[in-house]
């Protein structure tokens, strides 16, 4: 014989054109993969059952883990949006400052209006309100700081500002509390209340 029994037969030419990527194929047509003359075949896989070779665990399909120097991903809006949180933190801690240093003033008129007399702050005010007003800066200058370099290592960073506002709202918040409640007028004021 001279024809090989397991050969293949070449695929009859079709004149229809192929199909481009996206068109719907015509109505019968195959696709038939090209016919390689050069080609050789893998050899065959040892069947176990016949004891021809040891067979080998079934291998993972899984791809391996991504080594620590893979390129990680980061969104285009946390660039902006880190930026973005950072300057309006900025202003929160400017405006928190000037809040803070404004602290007697703000008693001052709280007593005036309700006919509390003068307004004669403790020694300890000036004192509360210049650690609290460092405190926000420092809060400020920390997140800043992380979120930069964050964003140098092209690492996602807009959490930052987030939980730096959050913490500066806290110092804020209790340096405010600590000022108030060392004052007996209006302790006394509210306990009336």
């Amino acid at each position: 014989m001279s024809e090989n029994p397991n050969s293949v037969p070449p695929p009859a030419n079709d004149p229809r054109p192929r199909p481009q990527y996206g068109e719907l194929a015509p109505e019968g047509w195959t696709w038939q993969p090209p016919v390689e003359k050069d080609r050789v075949d893998a050899a065959p896989v040892p069947d176990p059952a016949s004891g021809a070779g040891t067979a080998l665990p079934p291998q993972a399909t899984n791809p391996p883990f991504r080594s620590a120097s893979a390129p990680r991903i980061v969104p285009g809006w946390d660039r902006p949006w880190t930026v973005g949180l950072l300057a309006f933190g900025l202003l929160a801690t400017v405006y928190g400052v000037f809040s803070l240093g404004g602290f007697p003033i703000a008693m001052q008129a709280f007593y005036t209006d309700q006919g509390l007399g003068t307004y004669t702050p403790a020694a300890s005010i000036g004192a509360i309100t210049t650690i609290g007003a460092i405190t926000l800066v420092f809060v400020w200058l920390a997140a800043t700081a992380v979120s930069v370099r964050l964003l140098v290592r092209r690492r996602r960073a807009f959490l930052v500002p987030i939980i730096g506002g959050a913490v500066s709202l806290v110092v804020l918040f209790a340096f405010t509390m600590a000022a108030l409640f060392i004052d007996p007028t209006l302790i006394e004021f509210l306990s009336r209340q």
